[in-house]
């Protein structure tokens, strides 16, 4: 494998390598990826991407890597002040890196379910990797938001956690239900937002009358 080869190559042909890589695997699960594919779309011999890369793992893996970069990018602090101002100016972020990014997300959902074992160590180590570099910045921005609130006397530090929790789950449920159609993810954004509302406003006001047992 010589991955500083593949690096001191022209930015515009790592462009085109990359690109070729992810768009076949964001199609197709690692197995049934071929590089035959690939290294016809981008214009090289499977000879030249393995001498690169040294395997298909390898190669599977920088891709993945790539898209985990482009889709994790860093956000920048929100100027609202209210809890849903807050909120959503953090999933429109990330709304707009999907938008830009549509291949790159369809290969991360694909990676989430990868089971093959030539790649599921590695491939859930590299997952998990960026998941927790963009912790931090995430708790900010739930931090902030949980401060606009006014809260009964609880715990914030569970409330936080719960909110987070919460939101990664409904927000998997919709790149589940459109990552054959993401287009139709990002035309469908505002009622998304008004669902992911509607599922909020019921973890903060709950459903449970005032004075009812539980």
């Amino acid at each position: 494998m010589s991955i500083d080869s593949f690096e001191k190559i022209s930015d515009e042909k790592q462009a085109v390598i990359i690109q070729s890589g992810i768009t076949e695997f964001s199609k197709k699960s690692y197995m049934d990826g071929s590089t035959d594919e690939i290294t016809k779309n981008c214009g090289i011999s499977k000879g030249l991407l393995f001498h690169y890369f040294g395997n298909k793992k390898n190669f599977y893996l920088y891709c993945l890597e790539v898209a985990l970069k482009r889709l994790l990018t860093d956000v920048p602090m929100p100027d609202q002040t209210d809890f849903y101002g807050i909120i959503f100016f953090y999933a429109d972020e990330k709304f707009k890196l999907c938008e830009k990014y549509p291949s790159e997300m369809r290969l991360v959902n694909m990676a989430a379910r990868e089971m093959s074992a030539k790649v599921l160590n590695e491939k859930n180590e590299l997952i998990v990797r960026y998941m927790i570099s963009t912790r931090e910045k995430s708790q900010q921005i739930m931090e902030k938001a949980i401060t606009a609130l006014e809260l009964k006397d609880i715990n914030v530090e569970i409330l936080k956690d719960a909110i987070m929790i919460y939101l990664r789950a409904i927000l998997n449920k919709y790149l589940e239900r459109y990552k054959e159609t993401p287009e139709l993810f990002f035309e469908r954004s505002p009622e998304i937002k008004a669902e992911i509302k509607e599922y909020l406003d019921f973890m903060l006001n709950g459903v449970v009358k005032e004075g009812a047992s539980s």
